[in-house]
């Protein structure tokens, strides 16, 4: 009975903005249903928390009924929608044509890649469906807001602990961060509202479907950006089996791997877009950035990185540099000038207390190049970067503008821990990998980018030499 309720509730998750999407995306386009498949799982996920905030707001208690009448409405609206400004897409290349021999490893590669993921989703949806909620954060935070939400039926207010105390309790509930975003509780209640009644393991199912989400996109956007099916495969593989992003789906509650899968697939989609200029992307971009900023703070940072990107692909390499650097300069004395006590994305200059805090460089060292948290990436990272800077002439009109985000991505990162007291998370080991978390699926697209731009070049140099 479970099984069948939660199939209910990936339907009624996905069909919504899965015939939207099949308005946007054009026919023909490579992979072109693992790509709506994979932002389908996502974007319904969201969906489906902005249709419960809507109904708290006009009073309505959530349910299968309301929450799937609200759906309901928005999958009809699809359907009538018309077809005719659906955009036609670009041609593509033929796949050059491999000897048997060849294609035959391609295919015994592919298929052992693709029987290993099966496996790891086989084995990471045993770990959810059957292990009690374990996870500091979901036990200190997120779930015991939708533990309230659930017996609600509706969204609860929140504040902090000493305006709880002074109002005595009454209509308003308190936790560590009563500011927070509430869309990760709010997916655990959609779950247990399909299924009836509050279960600690199966309410962590949306977990699962963010691991397959991160695998279709990833796969699907490096296909639709020419690279072949083995090495996007085993990119695939990479990426999904870093260890950290495996704890947080085996022990799931965390907030970062949701965050992470907005970041890629706004980063992924941005790539296509300045690579072929086709709208569905940019909008697939927009989209799924905006997404981020409904989970947590650090999504308005990463959303934020977007623009040195668009700088350089709108602007050209050189402009784009020059305008970017202006307006960093900007910033920052917009930053120097501000009052301390204006908040911007939940943190205010006075609360992050600005200063170098230099013994949080060993943390960030160990934590990338000597634990086991990112398997090869850091390393394979480095590589790509060198790589990219070696062949920048050639790579730069590509790759200069995702190159910005990752960079700026990563420059945040490290101003975090190096220059704020949440240095302390470094040095503690406490949210240095959760938030590197949210960067690393991008890292890991940026890197197979770099590597298959390279591998295209040094195969075309020979022919055109000749």
């Amino acid at each position: 009975m479970f099984t069948l309720q939660l199939l209910l509730a990936l339907i009624l998750t996905c069909l919504p903005v899965w015939v939207w999407l099949e308005r946007l995306v054009p026919m023909g386009t490579t992979c072109r249903r693992l790509l709506i498949g994979g932002y389908t799982l996502f974007l319904g996920m969201m969906l489906v928390t902005l249709i419960m905030r809507f109904l708290s707001v006009i009073g309505v208690s959530f349910s299968v009924g309301s929450i799937g009448g609200v759906g309901a409405f928005v999958f009809f609206a699809g359907v009538l929608a018309p077809r005719s400004w659906r955009m036609t897409a670009l041609p593509s290349k033929p796949a050059p044509v491999l000897n048997r021999q060849i294609a035959g490893i391609h295919r015994l590669v592919f298929g052992i890649c693709l029987a290993m993921l099966a496996g790891r989703v086989l084995v990471l949806g045993l770990e959810i469906g059957t292990r009690p909620l374990f996870a500091w954060d979901a036990l200190q935070h997120w779930t015991k807001q939708a533990k309230v939400f659930f017996d609600q039926g509706s969204t609860a207010p929140y504040v902090a602990l000493n305006e709880w105390l002074a109002m005595g309790g009454k209509g308003v509930y308190t936790n560590m961060h009563p500011d927070y975003a509430i869309t990760t509780p709010l997916l655990q209640t959609w779950t247990n509202v399909a299924l009836g009644s509050w279960h600690d393991s199966l309410m962590s199912f949306p977990w699962l479907l963010i691991f397959v989400s991160l695998g279709l996109v990833f796969y699907a956007q490096a296909r639709v950006a020419k690279i072949d099916s083995t090495t996007a495969i085993a990119a695939t593989y990479m990426a999904l089996s870093l260890p950290y992003l495996n704890v947080q789906v085996a022990l799931p509650g965390y907030a970062d791997l949701l965050v992470a899968l907005s970041f890629l697939a706004a980063f992924a989609a941005f790539y296509n877009w300045s690579c072929d200029r086709q709208a569905w992307q940019a909008l697939l971009c927009i989209l799924c950035a905006l997404c981020g900023l409904l989970v947590k703070n650090e999504g308005f940072y990463w959303f934020l990185t977007f623009g040195s990107g668009w700088l350089l692909a709108s602007l050209g390499v050189k402009r784009g540099l020059l305008v970017g650097g202006t307006l960093l300069l900007g910033l920052l004395l917009v930053l120097w000038l501000m009052p301390d006590t204006w908040v911007i994305a939940g943190h205010s200059l006075q609360e992050l207390s600005l200063g170098y805090r230099p013994e949080a460089w060993t943390a960030v060292y160990v934590s990338f190049l000597k634990h086991d948290n990112w398997h090869f990436l850091s390393y394979l990272f480095l590589a790509a970067l060198a790589m990219f800077i070696w062949h920048a002439r050639q790579l730069a009109p590509m790759l200069a503008p995702v190159a910005a985000i990752v960079l700026s991505a990563l420059a945040l990162y490290l101003c975090l821990y190096l220059f704020t007291r949440y240095s302390f998370g470094a040095v503690r080991m406490t949210s240095l990998n959760r938030v590197a978390l949210q960067l690393m699926p991008v890292v890991a697209f940026f890197t197979l980018l770099v590597y298959a731009s390279v591998s295209r070049n040094r195969v075309l140099a020979p022919a055109q030499q000749r």
